[in-house]
């Protein structure tokens, strides 16, 4: 009896499975016991094409492929240097590739079975090639002076723009994309103060403000001891002797550390600068002499020099000054604060400008009125 039992159980589970089995066939049930329907794809053609230059940060890959069954998801430049792409660097491009239909079709891929055309290079790895998920492939470039075969003859090392902080004796210049580090040199009329070599786009040249003078500087880009940009020069900045020793008192050591961000670090420079918490320049001029032309009105001090790209104290009120050395009205945007001078050129304080807006004792802007 105990046998018998058995075996019609047995017979049971047999017709259940039977019919389970009947019904995903009828209805098309996910069954992993089933074989699937899917037809495999068992090659992938693609081909790649880099427009990555040797000194850039550039990223720029293209990835195109003419097969209907598949289309080309995402690209990626996995090891992109902070410092940009050396002529021996072998750039790992990322690419995934997605199923036109994965209801029927499904990858059977391997490294032997992918074909890439284009920019050489060694597929070094492959996953998702047995699914029909994305296929990810990892295509890891020659080395690019094998790529960019250009790359000496088109690196860029061009500075465009050099300007000062005049108020904190801060030597500022615009980034060269191929630049790996930059040197500069700081002049007081045409004596060489000192040379430096930073990876920053500015540096701190507060210390050396000792004496009145003329200040400018000089500064190239730098990728190597064999390739380096021209020489750019800045504008001219003329100091007082008070001047001076108020920009000296400013310098911060730190501040020329690589660590360090010049756009965070300019602006907290007002908070460094007595006189109302202006950041405005110290020294009143007393003696010097208004000019008037026909582009405005400039200030000759006692010694011929004139005051471009600041402030200057006159008389006990504050002028601004443009590149040209011209007075200027109306609303001045100055290391991160907004100030108002009048039509005769000064700079108002605890008042309403002629728009409606109210600024504080220091001159600047603020939303709350005294």
């Amino acid at each position: 009896m105990l046998n018998g039992g058995r075996k019609i159980i047995k017979k049971v589970i047999t017709a259940v499975l039977g019919a389970v089995t009947t019904a995903a066939m009828v209805f098309g049930l996910p069954m992993t016991s089933l074989a699937s329907n899917r037809t495999s794809i068992g090659s992938v053609s693609i081909t790649v094409s880099s427009e990555i230059e040797v000194g850039s940060k550039s990223s720029d890959v293209e990835v195109t492929s003419n097969n209907s069954l598949y289309d080309v998801y995402n690209v990626s430049v996995t090891n992109v240097p902070s410092d940009g792409w050396d002529p021996d660097d072998n750039p790992k491009v990322q690419i995934k590739l997605e199923l036109s239909d994965s209801d029927d079709y499904q990858w059977s891929v391997t490294k032997s079975n992918i074909s890439v055309s284009g920019d050489s290079g060694t597929v070094s790895s492959v996953s998702g090639g047995s699914g029909h998920g994305y296929l990810t492939i990892v295509y890891t470039l020659a080395d690019l002076d094998e790529i960019d075969t250009d790359w000496e003859e088109n690196m860029d090392l061009d500075i465009d723009d050099t300007a000062w902080n005049s108020s904190y004796g801060i030597a500022k210049w615009s980034a060269a994309e191929a630049a790996k580090k930059y040197e500069v040199k700081l002049y007081r009329g045409s004596t060489l103060l000192t040379s430096v070599t930073t990876t920053s786009t500015a540096y701190d040249f507060a210390n050396y403000f000792t004496q009145a003078g003329t200040y400018s500087f000089k500064v190239r880009a730098v990728y190597s001891s064999k390739y380096k940009g021209d020489w750019e020069t800045s504008d001219d900045l003329y100091v007082t002797t008070s001047q001076a020793t108020a920009i000296a008192s400013t310098y911060n050591a730190s501040y020329n550390s690589t660590t360090v961000s010049y756009n965070s670090y300019e602006g907290s420079l007002t908070s460094t600068v007595t006189n109302s918490g202006s950041g405005l320049i110290p020294g009143n001029t007393t003696d010097g002499t208004w000019i008037q032309t026909q582009y405005g009105f400039w200030y000759r001090n006692s010694d011929g020099s004139w005051t471009s790209n600041g402030w200057q104290e006159i008389d006990g009120k504050w002028y601004y000054f443009n590149a040209y050395g011209y007075r200027k009205s109306g609303w001045i945007y100055w290391n991160n604060k907004w100030y108002y001078c009048g039509a005769d050129g000064a700079m108002l304080t605890n008042a309403y400008t002629p728009d409606g807006y109210y600024v504080n004792a220091a001159g600047v802007w603020t939303t709350i009125a005294a």
